[in-house]
């Protein structure tokens, strides 16, 4: 909460109080706990007025103008999140720097490609605002904008000729990104959801979007085939989101390989069946993936499928001719990594995953009852 008067008249716009206060000689560089003085303050509201009366000495605006609050955020910074236009205009003016990057090394520019806020964009280019730096996850303003409803923004960006096939500390694209879209990101949590102006509970909305993104991208020359340093594609990416429209263009109209792999042999068939999408999981074998690739360890969907307790992606799996019974590396069936799974499982108490476990094994045995005494490599 705030604790100073001068604060709460600058939040609610009181310019009568602000005046008061400030001819009272309250102290006008003061910060409060979070780090913030009155100026950050006055960009909650849309009338310039207190900021005008606060920065009326030139020797506090030399103090307060680009002072960062304890998240390193500036009264600029905030008037970005807010999508407050008035103020972002008038701070420009003033002076304020907008090179500054918060703590985590995010650019004004990052956060109206966050927020969604395009009608700031021209603004703080008008003032030289850098539109390609990366923040401490190395990602890019136009990864942001690539995945959060951003395509006026992205549109921007790529007008600026940044560079479309950055990558961020994963190494991955803003194609790889936009792929993603709706899929929990990490470096997305980071940013406060409060701050953005998008729907990301609504993931059809988001993938609607992400086509649309896909398509500029890949327009103005976006590597679809680009890997990130765990072998993961772009459609490895959306199979993770379950995002069918942006599977279906990848394949289909980018040419990217269904059976293309990561660092431990696994296609996007796999990642569909681990990530709880049965229709994708569908789609993706109706498009011609193999049920009965191997991966580094030698399991298969199957196994995947088995030890997951994904019974309705087994059962896709098995309508789709996929072989349950080959062996992995070590010569066990999806069967026998099923039963390791649950010893391990009840160790650690998951009795839900236990009990899909016993689900998919039921259902097995239910088609081949004699299979029941089946032995692995270990005779077991």
């Amino acid at each position: 909460m705030m604790s100073m008067p001068l604060f709460e008249a600058c939040e609610k716009g009181d310019i009568n109080r602000v005046k008061s206060l400030i001819e009272g000689k309250c102290h006008i560089k003061r910060v409060n706990e979070q780090g913030r003085t009155a100026l950050h303050y006055c960009c909650d509201n849309t009338t310039i007025d207190c900021a005008r009366f606060v920065l009326n000495d030139e020797l506090i605006k030399k103090k307060i103008l680009d002072l960062q609050d304890k998240e390193g955020c500036s009264a600029l910074h905030l008037a970005c999140i807010n999508g407050n236009q008035v103020m972002v205009k008038y701070l420009c003016e003033q002076g304020a720097n907008v090179n500054l990057l918060d703590h985590e090394s995010r650019s004004v520019i990052h956060w109206i490609a966050v927020c969604g806020h395009l009608h700031l964009f021209d603004i703080l280019l008008k003032y030289k605002a850098p539109v390609h730096t990366p923040d401490i996850h190395g990602a890019f303003p136009i990864h942001y904008a690539s995945q959060l409803r951003g395509l006026a923004i992205l549109q921007k960006l790529i007008d600026c000729k940044v560079d479309i096939n950055g990558t961020d500390e994963q190494q991955r694209t803003p194609l790889m990104w936009a792929a993603s879209a709706g899929y929990k990101n990490k470096n997305l949590s980071l940013f406060r959801l409060e701050d953005m102006d998008v729907d990301i509970k609504n993931n059809n909305t988001i993938v609607l979007r992400a086509v649309d993104e896909l398509r500029l991208l890949y327009k103005y020359g976006a590597d679809q085939l680009h890997v990130d340093k765990n072998s993961l594609s772009a459609l490895h990416c959306a199979a993770c989101g379950g995002h069918a429209d942006c599977i279906r263009m990848l394949i289909e109209y980018y040419r990217c390989p269904v059976e293309g792999v990561d660092i431990n042999g696994w296609t996007p068939l796999f990642y569909s069946i681990t990530n709880n999408h049965p229709s994708i999981c569908q789609l993706l074998l109706d498009l011609a993936a193999n049920p009965n690739h191997k991966d580094q360890r030698g399991r298969t969907p199957s196994h995947c499928a088995v030890t997951e307790g994904n019974l309705d992606c087994l059962t896709i799996l098995m309508k789709s001719s996929a072989n349950i019974w080959l062996k992995n590396k070590r010569g066990d069936y999806p069967i026998h990594e099923a039963i390791n799974t649950i010893s391990t499982s009840k160790s650690r108490n998951q009795t839900t995953k236990t009990e899909q476990i016993f689900a998919c094994i039921r259902y097995i045995f239910q088609l081949n009852p004699n299979k029941i005494n089946i032995q692995n490599d270990d005779r077991r």
